[in-house]
């Protein structure tokens, strides 16, 4: 069982981790060395896991672990220790520990918890844990891999990177890594859903702002997360990743056959209308793909433009077009779907036309020139270039 908790260092503590070359007096457990074993050679019952962190830093040789076993049944009352191990020279993450302590001494009705804490050579405290790893009792366990959090980075590194203080701890808001956007279909209000990526990684990633306003046809959304500052010993947050998503009330009627732009965050990555009331309940259906081409902008010469030919399988007289949605699933490819409105009765007599549609769709202005890119559309059509 784990529970999210608040640490903060004793004045005692930190004056005695500060001075700290070996335990600290009055430390109990300070006579081991990660042994697991009480002074008399007996072996008693153990405490068993693992400590580690996620910052990319690596432990000096002359750095300490400090694992304390504590019944922590009473909230008004100190904690009280049941067992330690402080182990010099522990090397890197993960660090295994065992923690022996005298089975008399725990009872089944009470709470127990293990904490643990790094105290690097020059004094500082480097990490703790912030939150209470529950054992032995209650159907806890007798084993714990412990996350442990950075206080005190090392001074040099908070040089290097312009920090001082406790600016390398302040979150900056950073636009979100959007993925796709559309208008949620037959609702009585416009409803537009969009999809970001967000880090799954703890202290990684918290929400951010949204806000959608509407500029004649243009949905301009800002869609925005709290991220950590970038840091040489930052988490990996990017390598671990999750699709979100969000929905936003468009605010406002939008006007039948009117093409809609949804730019979020500087970025068009959708386009959309409103079905005309003659065509009664419809439903978004992918488009036949005829033809699909990259091309320089004419308008935007420093952007290149996927030009597509679709169709309008139902004819003029049950179909309208919608629009188009982009997602960059890689650096490198795109996928395109192209879609447009259909009467959803069978039913229905449709003209027998077949109407065609061209469109651009911006493939944005930050492609790596001489790099070759690949645009899917529709999952049938396949286009390969070289950016410009």
């Amino acid at each position: 069982m784990k529970t999210k908790i608040h640490l903060a260092v004793p004045l005692a503590l930190a004056a005695c981790v500060a001075a700290l070359g070996v335990a600290c007096a009055g430390d109990p457990g300070s006579g081991e060395d990660g042994d697991g074993a009480f002074s008399g050679g007996q072996r008693k019952a153990s405490l068993t896991g693992t400590v580690s962190y996620q910052e990319r830093l690596e432990l000096t040789p002359e750095a300490t672990l400090i694992v304390e076993l504590q019944d922590t049944s009473y909230a008004d009352a100190p904690a009280r220790l049941i067992g330690s191990q402080t182990i010099t020279s522990p090397g890197q993450v993960p660090i295994k520990f065992d923690v022996a302590y005298d089975p008399k001494s725990v009872d089944p009705g009470n709470r127990y918890s293990v904490s643990a804490r790094i105290v690097e050579s020059d004094g500082r405290l480097a990490f703790i844990n912030d939150t209470a790893y529950e054992v032995l009792t209650r159907g806890n366990p007798n084993r714990v891999e412990m996350l442990l959090v950075l206080v005190e980075p090392p001074p040099d590194l908070l040089e290097s990177a312009n920090l001082s203080g406790d600016d390398w701890r302040t979150w900056r808001e950073v636009p979100a890594d959007v993925i796709w956007a559309n208008l949620i279909p037959n609702e009585p209000v416009p409803l537009l859903r969009v999809a970001y990526r967000q880090s799954t990684l703890e202290n990684c990633a918290r929400p951010g702002s949204q806000d959608l306003t509407l500029d004649g046809r243009d949905i301009l959304v800002r869609l925005t997360l709290m991220q950590p500052p970038d840091t040489p010993w930052a988490l990996p947050c990017h390598e671990e990743v999750v699709e979100l998503d969000t929905v936003l009330h468009v605010g406002a009627s939008l006007r039948p056959s009117r093409p809609y732009r949804v730019i979020v965050n500087d970025a068009e990555i959708t386009t959309f209308t409103i079905p005309e009331s003659h065509l009664d309940h419809t439903a978004i259906a992918q488009s036949p793909i005829q033809s699909a081409e990259v091309a320089m902008s004419a308008s935007t010469p420093d952007q290149q433009i996927l030009q597509v030919v679709s169709g309008l399988p139902k004819g003029s007289g049950c179909s309208q077009f919608n629009g188009y949605e982009m997602r960059r699933n890689s650096s490198r490819e795109f996928d395109v779907v192209i879609t447009h409105h259909e009467v959803a009765d069978p039913f229905v007599v449709c003209t027998a036309d077949f109407p065609i549609v061209e469109t651009d769709v911006p493939l944005g202005s930050d492609l790596e020139p001489g790099a070759e890119y690949t645009v899917s559309v529709n999952d049938d059509v396949t286009a390969t270039f070289v950016a410009r």
